[in-house]
């Protein structure tokens, strides 16, 4: 079926190298992981605005913004000024080939509660 709900393994094409692709959502005042894969991975943000931190460098993310993050780099949301909703495409694994979100501690794979903020001036 070309159509999907989604991707994930499972549930893709089997002709596909697409990891996983599909819609993500934290809203002010939710919870996120900082976290990192064994594929490269993209958002395209389409609703909403937040503070993301990706290899290591701070950004303001709106509708319409593209986060490129390298496989092995970690990636987090770090405060939602307007509720986000992205769509996220995770690239063919690479290196040991891990699916899922992978974290470099225990305490990171709990995820933390990402703040409600004002989007700050400038």
């Amino acid at each position: 079926m070309p159509v999907h709900h989604g991707l994930r393994e499972g549930n893709r094409p089997e002709w596909s190298k697409v990891t996983a692709a599909g819609i993500f959502k934290v809203p002010r005042d939710g919870r996120f992981d900082r976290h990192y894969h064994d594929y490269h991975e993209y958002w395209l943000v389409y609703k909403g605005c937040a503070k993301i931190l990706t290899e290591e460098q701070e950004y303001v993310v709106r509708p319409g913004d593209i986060v490129c993050t390298k496989a092995g780099d970690e990636h987090d949301v770090l405060e939602v000024y307007e509720d986000l909703e992205a769509f996220y495409f995770e690239d063919e694994p690479m290196g040991q080939k891990r699916l899922g979100h992978l974290h470099r501690s225990a305490e990171l794979a709990e995820g933390h509660p990402v703040p409600g903020a004002d989007l700050p001036e400038g």
